[in-house]
């Protein structure tokens, strides 16, 4: 069968600006690119569990309560923000998972700046304010809500629970793509379950994983263990060849983004030249079963020799 990666658009660089242009390779078949393109359909959805039209939902999270007594943590913090003056106890929650709670406050319907091209959440006065207001906010003398800050109100998480990269058995996986919001691609989530649904059907482990801080799924191939890097002669880290023979895939190169291959623009240290690299897959990180974050990276400091 025909790789995704021959199917997709592929950003290109004109002029300093990026371009993005569809190349249909000859073996791409009219079937594959249908699937491809039926991944990414455009969606008149609100971006993130969110308004119809220009706006969308997000929320204050006051802080984040680990731990084998996080429960009861996070019920006293939200008790006493509740009984705070200036704010609405009513508009108080509390999240609790296997491993961790978290204690939210309000619901504000940000609007979209759709400025230079990119589509950004602006926040708003009343966000702003009710932020500042919780971090200064003390119980017995300690500023137990100090890392508040704005995020994304969570939707309902789609997918197959045994897809969810927090199943996977090891230490790290390869992260091969990662869906987001954008204003014609509005189902991200879906979007991400089928790439892992297409990729499980032909023998791959793949799973996806819904950052708790943004919206955006990211896309894992395989699980290894500590002895996914090896150090090279020089003392530099790199990955191991078992992480490599899957890197190397076609499919597996690189990071895509929305089906999109991405590049980024560096400049040689010796020469000043800039050149134009494409963003590789890398390694990230297990999450643990109920203690949603977002994901770490772990790229070698070596380049991989094949690649470049």
């Amino acid at each position: 069968m025909t790789r995704m990666i021959g199917c997709g658009w592929r950003p290109v660089w004109v002029g300093g600006g990026m371009l993005i242009s569809m190349i249909a390779l000859g073996a791409c078949s009219e079937q594959d690119k249908a699937k491809w393109d039926e991944m990414f359909k455009p969606s008149d959805q609100p971006l993130f569990g969110g308004l119809s039209g220009d706006t969308e939902k997000w929320t204050i999270e006051c802080n984040e309560y680990l731990g084998e007594r996080h429960r009861e943590t996070a019920e006293t913090a939200a008790d006493a923000l509740r009984r705070a003056p200036n704010l609405r106890g009513e508009r108080v929650r509390v999240e609790h998972s296997a491993g961790g709670s978290r204690v939210f406050y309000g619901e504000y319907a940000l609007k979209h700046d759709k400025s230079n091209d990119e589509l950004r959440v602006v926040l708003n006065d009343a966000i702003k304010r009710d932020v500042e207001f919780i971090r200064q906010l003390s119980l017995d003398g300690q500023y137990i809500f100090f890392q508040a800050r704005p995020i994304a109100k969570p939707g309902e998480k789609v997918g197959p629970p045994d897809w969810n990269l927090e199943r996977a058995r090891g230490t790290y996986t390869l992260h091969v793509g990662v869906t987001y919001a954008t204003p014609t691609l509005r189902d991200y989530q879906d979007a991400a379950i089928e790439w892992v649904k297409d990729l499980r059907s032909r023998g791959y482990e793949a799973y996806y994983y819904h950052d708790p801080e943004k919206p955006q799924t990211s896309i894992c191939v395989g699980s290894f263990g500590d002895d996914a890097f090896v150090t090279e002669p020089d003392g530099r880290m790199a990955y191991s060849k078992s992480v490599k023979d899957l890197q190397l895939q076609e499919e597996f190169r690189y990071n895509l983004e929305n089906g999109h291959i991405t590049h980024r623009i560096t400049a040689d240290p010796s020469s000043g030249k800039r050149e134009r690299i494409p963003n590789w897959s890398f390694l990230v990180e297990i999450p643990q079963p109920g203690k949603a974050k977002a994901l770490r990276d772990r790229k070698p400091t070596s380049v991989i020799p094949e690649f470049e």
